[in-house]
């Protein structure tokens, strides 16, 4: 069983490609691998079996009455331990992703592309390192989950609790609803969470964040390692936590 990992995302031959990229190692119907572990903070929960763990991501944020959507994306390899391993090279659909100290990569907007990736498709690349093999591979036939704005209250009031629910949430294994950095999931395309006081009593006033997260995960195991891909939608709304 392997562990939990702190967030704040080549071909070795054609022959290991043909074998292990095939369509049929592809399960995107299956539910979420139970359990996950989701570290404080994270909207990147990570399958206690898993060797990486690469997400797309859609986000959607509303600040002052406006709305702001861009498309994110991060990976995370491991290799029998608990650390985070670099593997070279990673990239979706031809865009690197950047490596940062703890070798967690990660897809982050910038001035050529201020809205971030479209996922039009979702195309993996790895070059390899650290006991992982070069590999290509199509995700694109998970789909995004949906989920609605949120409609909670932009003040949380922590010694009343606080229930932070959208209208609508859909086609998702899991929904992850946080409350700056405290976290709850609830399986399934659940739509609405509450959190007590004493939950909320440890969160320090003033602006925060509020998520609502449903994802999806599917695996595959390619060059014989245990690789999940997913895809969250990401709500969040500027709070103030009083």
């Amino acid at each position: 069983m392997k562990r939990s990992v702190n967030l704040f995302v080549l071909l070795c031959s054609l022959s290991i490609l043909a074998t292990s990229c095939k369509k049929e190692d592809i399960i995107p119907d299956d539910p979420a691998p139970d359990p996950v572990n989701t570290p404080s903070g994270s909207t990147t929960p990570v399958p206690t079996n898993a060797d990486g763990v690469m997400w797309a991501i859609r986000s959607t944020s509303t600040v002052q009455g406006f709305t702001i959507d861009i498309g994110t994306a991060v990976g995370i390899f491991m290799n029998g331990t608990t650390d985070l391993v670099n593997v070279g090279t990673v990239s979706v659909n031809s865009q690197n992703l950047t490596a940062s100290s703890n070798n967690a990569y990660t897809f982050t907007p910038s001035q050529t592309m201020p809205t971030g990736l479209d996922f039009s498709s979702t195309n993996w690349s790895v070059s390899g390192g650290s006991g992982h093999a070069a590999f290509t591979y199509d995700a694109s036939s998970l789909t995004f989950p949906s989920g609605s704005a949120i409609t909670s209250s932009s003040t949380v009031k922590k010694a009343d609790g606080y229930t932070l629910t959208c209208s609508t949430v859909s086609g998702a294994d899991s929904t992850l609803f946080m409350i700056g950095n405290v976290s709850k999931t609830i399986a399934g395309s659940a739509n609405s969470c509450a959190f007590s006081a004493s939950e909320l009593s440890g969160l320090s006033a003033g602006t925060s964040v509020v998520m609502i997260v449903p994802y999806k995960l599917m695996h595959a195991t390619v060059n014989g390692k245990n690789y999940y891909f997913g895809k969250e939608r990401v709500n969040q709304l500027a709070v103030t936590i009083e």
